[in-house]
């Protein structure tokens, strides 16, 4: 009996990491929460970050008015890699309508909003068998760059990806420990092997929910990870079943890892509005108050102080 107990306490637990939060499709007025930090405190620095074959990668950053070193936090978008620096500015004082960015600034952090490399996403969002230079190499040198600025605690780096930008951050995490990972809606295909269907496919909206990762990929990319991941993801997403399956693959590997899901949120929801044209969303980019709760979540986790 008293095994069985234990057993069950558990099981318990271990479910215990998948969140299923309420969430309304109401539309809130963004202009509440960004342009909150003036850049006269908090200009724009416009870097180019060289990474391993000499290419630059574009990094907007901002840093909070205080000395001394403080915690940071790298922002990767979605897909296409390559947005370049103007959008990568914008991003960064929220000027679409995101709040994401601007708060982490309000909390302390450094905020580095980051690009990398475009291309074909079959040969740059995995490891490369060649040497051919990927998204990942951008993404470490990126961290190192960011990791040896004068104020920043390099052992307070955080990273934060969505869609694509998820995927990178999953394959960073499998190579240099940091503080915490935020991953938001993760297409992390490549990361955990799953196969795609093949080009030409005609659409289908339930095309994730059947596929599964490559156990042989998944336990490469998953088995040194030591950093605790956050993954939020939204029910009219047709990515869940992908987030679901990272989640589960970290957990059965013994991993820390959260999973947060959002009735009604959409792909890339926890950002906001992105300035990005969005046929398939019936109302374009929104702000949700779950975008409102992920953001206060995701601030947390960084901290330490999500339960």
């Amino acid at each position: 009996m008293r095994i069985a107990f234990v057993c069950l306490v558990s099981a318990a637990l271990a479910t215990a990491e998948i969140h299923h939060n309420p969430g309304s499709t109401v539309p809130l007025p963004p202009e509440k929460y960004i342009h909150v930090v003036s850049e006269a405190d908090s200009p724009v620095q416009q870097t180019y970050i060289k990474s391993k074959d000499g290419l630059y990668i574009a990094a907007a950053i901002r840093k909070p008015k205080r000395s001394g070193r403080n915690p940071a936090i790298i922002i990767f978008h979605g897909a296409p890699g390559g947005r370049g620096m103007e959008q990568l500015v914008g991003w960064s004082r929220g000027d679409w309508g995101g709040p994401v960015w601007e708060r982490f600034l309000q909390e302390g952090y450094v905020v580095a909003v980051a690009d990398y490399r475009g291309g074909n996403m079959n040969l740059t969002s995995a490891p490369s068998a060649d040497g051919m230079i990927t998204s990942i190499d951008d993404g470490l040198a990126v961290i190192d760059y960011i990791k040896a600025l004068p104020y920043v605690d390099p052992d307070r780096i955080n990273l934060y990806g969505v869609s694509l930008g998820g995927n990178l951050v999953m394959n960073l995490v499998s190579r240099v420990p940091v503080h915490a990972a935020i991953v938001g809606a993760p297409a992390v295909m490549w990361f955990l092997g799953i196969r795609m269907p093949p080009p030409g496919s005609p659409p289908n909206p339930d095309a994730f929910k059947n596929l599964k990762p490559d156990p042989e990929i998944s336990r490469k990319n998953i088995e040194p990870i030591r950093t605790p991941v956050l993954i939020l993801v939204g029910t009219a997403d047709r990515l869940m079943p992908v987030a679901i399956m990272l989640h589960d693959s970290l957990e059965a590997a013994g991993k820390s890892v959260r999973l947060d899901i959002y009735e009604g949120g959409y792909h890339d929801f926890c950002l906001g509005p992105q300035g990005q044209k969005r046929p398939d969303l019936p109302q374009g980019e929104a702000l949700f108050d779950s975008a409102l709760d992920a953001l206060e979540k995701s601030v947390r986790f960084a901290a330490g102080k999500l339960n």
